[in-house]
């Protein structure tokens, strides 16, 4: 809230320039951009009123940030499960295959693609992926594979060259029964830690998804009201992101220590 009160033209309103809008007009813009400016009393009001489950009203929109929550949540959720979900089992699945399969073709092509996935801005291949009529969530499984294969794949690498995992294979075991045993139980806790890092990149990757793709989500309404300076919509959207951040990294942290916990 801080930085988008104290951002450049902040205090800028296309409608002072409107020869139409009329002196009173004026004047009550200028009195709502000087409330917006006394951040302790501005701070207190949206916390009490979110108490309430009062958001405030959209500025540029006129309607209830809480309706606009409601109309557009469920669509940037499902994105974000659906998409989120794709992405680590495709991920997952090539970067197991690999560690499997040490077939050195393989392993270079799998690099370079992953290479050249990475390269690519999330916008880039939204709107690649738009011309063939991919939907949202596969544009943003798409862009986030290549992440969750990078780091997979290097915590399988790690774990298939351990000591437990080279003596079960001695004593020959199945492959199947030592990645069950000995190499998914080991890098458990850092996937998980990776896990909540990838939903903070997802809820990034969603606004330029929805933009490109024109998905009414909340990546979009961000978007809008961030080029409108609707001050309320963006404070309420930052806070969810925050909200959702921390308690998905807290999550992870939990399940995480207590599967260490278990291996110990």
């Amino acid at each position: 809230m801080i930085l988008v009160r104290h951002g450049s033209g902040f205090d800028a309103d296309e409608r002072d320039l409107d020869p139409s809008v009329g002196a009173s007009t004026r004047d009550a813009i200028r009195d709502r951009h000087r409330a917006d400016g006394r951040l302790l009393s501005y701070a207190t009001n949206l916390i009490r009123g979110a108490v309430h489950g009062d958001f405030g009203d959209s500025r540029s929109l006129g309607t209830p940030v809480r309706e606009l929550l409601a109309q557009r949540g469920p669509t940037t959720l499902r994105i974000l499960a659906t998409g989120t979900a794709a992405a680590w089992l495709a991920g997952l699945l090539w970067a197991i295959s690999l560690a499997i399969f040490r077939a050195p073709a393989l392993a270079g092509a799998s690099t370079m693609a992953n290479a050249c996935l990475l390269c690519l801005p999330t916008a880039a291949i939204a709107a690649l992926l738009l011309n063939a009529n991919w939907p949202a969530e596969a544009v943003l499984a798409v862009s986030l594979v290549p992440k969750v294969f990078q780091v997979s794949r290097g915590l399988l690498l790690q774990a298939v060259e351990n000591n437990e995992v080279l003596a079960a294979r001695a004593r020959g075991l199945g492959t199947g029964r030592i990645l069950g045993c000995y190499v998914l139980p080991r890098v458990a806790a850092p996937l998980l830690a990776w896990l909540a890092a990838t939903t903070g990149m997802a809820v990034a990757a969603v606004v330029p998804i929805e933009v490109i793709c024109d998905v009414p989500g909340l990546g979009q309404f961000a978007w809008k009201a961030a080029l409108a300076r609707d001050l309320p919509v963006l404070v309420v959207l930052t806070l969810l992101v925050a909200i959702v951040i921390q308690f998905s990294n807290g999550a992870s942290a939990l399940v995480a220590r207590r599967l260490e916990g278990q291996r110990a």
